[in-house]
Parts: structure tokens; C-alpha cells; sequence
């Protein structure tokens, strides 16, 4: 449970951090909610890009750390953060939605292995990635940017790609709603934590993860 929950901690910081800090750098001086997406893309895009290079997985993580270090640096002192810090009832209860999966099952891991067996085949990619070969998935250019984010949590984190896996389904959950709130700016709060959640909740999602197809 614990390393599923800091994977999911360190992908919706990550994004954050990296997404907010490329949008004050396009010139926007408040925070914005678009970054979870911006991050999140921007976060696949360099595991991605350094996945495959020597240390399974090492250079990601630390590539990783940098990047939201230098970006925590440069987001100070600018004045953005407290209307950050009201997506937190929003984050709570999506956290809390994304772990009713594994409530009901009893466990943290692979999800809907009973009628879903795909996960093999992507644990086998990830590994592959994080020892530089080149499967299957990669031969049929399959998206592994999901994959390459879970290798350098693995590294990072020292937590298995399953929990990696599971962490990034859970603060793939947490980001959509918290996305959802740019869309409602204007409306009250409450009005708009609610509408946030059913967009962010929605079945398709909520059925999707609940099949740990987390690529979908």
C-alpha cells in the first residue's frame, strides 16, 4: 500500500511541479490546472527519452528529480501556490475513488487479472526498457511513455513495477478531476469540486481502471 500511494505522491507532484513551471515559462503568472496534463506529457516524454540508457532505470529518476527541482525552484516566490492548495478536497476524494478498487479486491497490485491478463506483457516491456532492450510492444511502436514513468519510479522509489504500475493508475485518477477544474473557475466552490469529480470520475475511467487498463 505504502509504495503504491508515494508512486502515485511522486507522479502528481512530478506533474505538477514540471507542468505548472512550463506554463509560467509560456508567460501565464497564476497557477493553472492544465499543468497536471502538461506535466504528466512532459514527464512521459523524458523517461521516455532517457528509459534506455545505462543504470535500469537510474538516469529516469534522477532526470526526474532535477527537472522538479529546478521547476520547485523557479514556481518560488511567484505567488501561486495557495490556489493550488485548493484542489485538496478534490484530491482526497479522487485518491480515495481510485483506491476502491483495491478496497474491494483486499490487496494493492494487479487489478482485474481474471478477465484482463495484458498486464503481463506490460511488466515484461517495463523490464525490458529498464535493461535497454527492445520487446515486442517497442518492434510495434506501442505507447510505453506509461511504461518508461514506471521504470524510473521503480529505480527512484525501489517499490517493483507493480506498485509503480498501480501508483501511476491511481494519480492518473487523481490528476483527471483535478484537470477538470480549470473548466470551472468561475463557479463557487463547491459547485465546482463536484462538477471536477464527475468529470474526472467518470464510468468510462472508473470502469477502465478498474480493469487495470491504465493505457486507455
Amino acid at each position: 500500500m505504502i509504495g503504491t500511494y508515494a508512486a502515485a505522491l511522486a507522479v502528481c507532484v512530478a506533474s505538477l511541479a514540471i507542468g505548472q513551471a512550463v506554463i509560467a515559462l509560456c508567460g501565464r503568472d497564476r497557477w493553472s490546472w492544465a499543468s497536471a496534463p502538461v506535466g504528466l506529457a512532459i514527464l512521459g516524454a523524458v523517461c521516455w527519452a532517457t528509459v534506455r540508457m545505462p543504470g535500469d532505470g537510474e538516469i529516469s529518476a534522477i532526470v526526474v528529480l532535477v527537472l522538479v527541482a529546478l521547476s520547485l525552484v523557479y514556481l518560488q516566490g511567484k505567488g501561486i501556490w495557495r490556489e493550488a492548495l485548493t484542489g485538496w478536497p478534490v484530491l482526497v476524494v479522487a485518491a480515495f475513488g481510485a483506491s476502491l478498487p483495491f478496497i474491494v479486491e483486499g490487496h494493492f497490485g494487479i487489478l482485474g487479472t481474471s478477465f484482463n491478463p495484458d498486464m503481463s506483457q506490460h511488466l515484461l516491456a517495463a523490464d525490458q526498457l529498464a535493461h535497454g532492450n527492445s520487446g515486442q510492444l517497442i518492434r510495434q511502436g506501442y505507447p510505453l511513455g506509461p511504461h518508461s514513468i514506471v521504470v524510473a519510479l521503480n529505480k527512484g522509489l525501489d517499490i517493483g513495477l507493480v506498485k509503480g504500475f498501480s501508483g501511476l493508475s491511481v494519480a492518473v485518477v487523481v490528476l483527471a478531476p483535478l484537470t477538470a477544474l480549470a473548466a470551472f473557475r468561475e463557479r463557487p466552490w463547491i459547485l465546482r469540486a463536484a462538477a471536477a469529480l464527475a468529470v474526472g470520475l467518470a464510468y468510462v475511467v472508473a470502469s477502465y481502471f478498474a480493469q487495470g487498463a491504465f493505457k486507455e
